[in-house]
């Protein structure tokens, strides 16, 4: 699970980071709203802890951005800001729960670990793409109707391929979003993935290279 933790705090920021880190979290942390944006523009989190009063950038305008793009990924609105109008304000604009400052460390990762599991229990469904359809937790992918297997890495890429179809994505971004402490591909890796998956799947789809860009799946042509 990937976490990114905004707030302007730095030693409340750490310590956010600290008890998410021991809950099995990987997190990254940002002061800054603006900077908030163009990482959220560019990276994919699994939960976004957000503050309200940030520099450059308020964090309503933060999430505001975030939902307009269609980016649904779960957001915990962690604020000063506690009364009852600023509550309306950040859930109608798409927060997911909100906790006002101060609070208890251990509600934050309580919370934080709610609103991933909720997020994944919707998420239990295929993810499709021209002739492929990816079952929830399963070893294969369906390459129009027949099932082959894949690679633990292999199905790791082509599922967050699927979640970004019909836009770019970097080598970068794979390599940040499937990466962890333990073990950490490097950019030939994220080749040799995307190499066997395009002889895997075939004209199911098409698994584009964007020279110097990334990659880039969708359908393809219209089948007769």
């Amino acid at each position: 699970m990937k976490a990114l933790v905004v707030e302007d705090n730095p030693n409340l920021a750490t310590s956010i980071a600290t008890f998410l880190t021991e809950a099995g979290f990987r997190v990254e942390t940002c002061d800054d709203g603006q900077a908030a944006e163009q990482w959220l523009r560019h990276l994919s989190f699994d939960l976004i802890l957000l503050d309200l009063g940030l520099p450059n950038l308020d964090g309503i305008h933060v999430l505001r951005r975030l939902r307009a793009r269609q980016d649904k990924t779960p957001v915990l609105i962690i604020s000063a800001r506690d009364d009852l109008d600023q509550r309306v304000l950040g859930l109608e604009e798409g927060a997911d729960d909100y906790l006002g400052k101060p609070f208890s460390l251990v509600e934050v990762v309580a919370r934080a670990k709610a609103l991933v599991r909720r997020a994944k229990q919707f998420g239990e469904s295929s993810l499709q793409c021209g002739g492929l359809e990816l079952p929830p937790d399963s070893p294969t992918v369906l390459v129009d109707g027949e099932a082959v297997a894949l690679h633990r890495r292999e199905r790791e890429v082509l599922e967050y391929l699927l979640i970004n179809q019909g836009r770019l994505v970097s080598k970068a971004q794979i390599i940040d979003r499937l990466s962890d402490l333990d073990d950490a591909i490097t950019p030939s890796a994220v080749e040799t993935y995307i190499s066997r998956l395009r002889k895997k799947i075939g004209d199911a789809a098409q698994l584009r290279t964007v020279r110097g860009l990334g990659y880039l799946l969708d359908a393809g042509d219209p089948r007769p």
